[in-house]
C-alpha cells in the first residue's frame, strides 16, 4: 500500500516492513534477533530452526526489492549473545553493497567493540531527505514538520468479526507526524493501540496491507 508524506512515497509491505523507493531504502522494526535463545535461557522451550525465519523473509525481501539501503529501527538484537548474533555477521556479509544502519534502541545492548564485528552503521536516529526522520521510539514533539518513523511499540489492532469473533493483526500507526511500524520480529507479541482522533490504522495480512 503506498503512503504519502508530502512528496515522500512509503511503501507498507505485508512483509511488516516499510519501503522508501526514492531513496531504495528498506526500514524494519524490532527484529528482535536471538528472543528465542532468550525465552530458552529462562526455561521456556521454544524450538530452535537451523535457519531463522526471519532471516529468510530479510533475504527474501533484500533479493526482491533490491535497497541499497538496510535501516533497522532499533531493538535488532534482543539481549546476549547467542548463535543468532554469528548468524546475523554472516547474514551481512551476503550483500557486502548495502550499507546497513541502525537506529539503537532499548534492547541494544550489545558493546560497541561487538557491533563493530560488522560493518552496521549504528546512530541515535537517521535523516531521510527533506521530511522523514527514523528513530527507534516514536515522539509526541514536532521535528520542523518532518515525519518521525520508528517502532518499539509493535503496534496491532483488533480486528472484530461476525459471530463475535476477534483476531489481532499487526498495523501500521500514523497520528500527525508520527509514523510507527510493526514489529518485523516473529516472537515480539502485539501492543494493541487504542485509536487517537485522525489517527490512521494500516492494518497487516499475510497478502496485502488494509486501510481500517
Amino acid at each position: 500500500m503506498d503512503f504519502y508524506y508530502k512528496e515522500e512515497l512509503i511503501q507498507f509491505l505485508p512483509e511488516k516492513v516499510a519501503f522508501l523507493p526514492k531513496h531504495r531504502m528498506l526500514v524494519i522494526a524490532d527484529v528482535h534477533l536471538g528472543k528465542a535463545s532468550h525465552f530458552r535461557k529462562e526455561g521456556i522451550m521454544i524450538p530452535l530452526p537451523e535457519i531463522s525465519p526471519d532471516f529468510l523473509r530479510l533475504h527474501a525481501l533484500i533479493t526482491s526489492l533490491e535497497p541499497s539501503k538496510v535501516v533497522f529501527l532499533g531493538d535488532l538484537f534482543h539481549s546476549s549473545l547467542n548463535k543468532e548474533w554469528e548468524d546475523l555477521k554472516n547474514f551481512i556479509q551476503l550483500f557486502p553493497s548495502i550499507h546497513f544502519v541502525l537506529t539503537k534502541g532499548n534492547h541494544d545492548i550489545l558493546a560497541p567493540e561487538i557491533m563493530q564485528e560488522t560493518s552496521i552503521e549504528v546512530v541515535a536516529e537517521l535523516g531521510v531527505g527533506e521530511h522523514l526522520l527514523l528513530t527507534h521510539e516514536p515522539t509526541n514533539e514536532a521535528r520542523e514538520e518532518k515525519l518521525t518513523i520508528s517502532g518499539h511499540i509493535h503496534p496491532g489492532v483488533l480486528i472484530k468479526s461476525k459471530g463475535r469473533q476477534s483476531f489481532r493483526l499487526p498495523c501500521f500507526y500514523h497520528h500527525k507526524q508520527t509514523l510507527i511500524l510493526p514489529a518485523f520480529g516473529q516472537l515480539t507479541g502485539l501492543h494493541l493501540l487504542k485509536k487517537a482522533s485522525r489517527a490512521k490504522i494500516y492494518a497487516v495480512f499475510p497478502e496485502e496491507v488494509i486501510p481500517l
